[in-house]
């Protein structure tokens, strides 16, 4: 499915991440409310020629 922003086109990557369930942080309508902790964060591919306002970033 092809996306468009500004313009410009693109295809979302959909990343899925593995969790666990940690500790409880509270109960809402009487169900408990756990905190999910990432098993290993994926890397972020380092994006090559962006610029902030005419100013290329590294």
């Amino acid at each position: 499915m092809g996306l468009t922003y500004r313009g410009v086109e693109y295809d979302p990557k959909n990343v899925s991440v593995e969790t666990t369930e940690g500790k409880t942080i509270g109960k809402y309508r009487g169900a408990e409310i756990h905190q999910h902790v990432a098993k290993r964060m994926p890397r972020q591919p380092k994006a090559h020629g962006l610029k902030y306002r005419g100013v290329p970033v590294e």
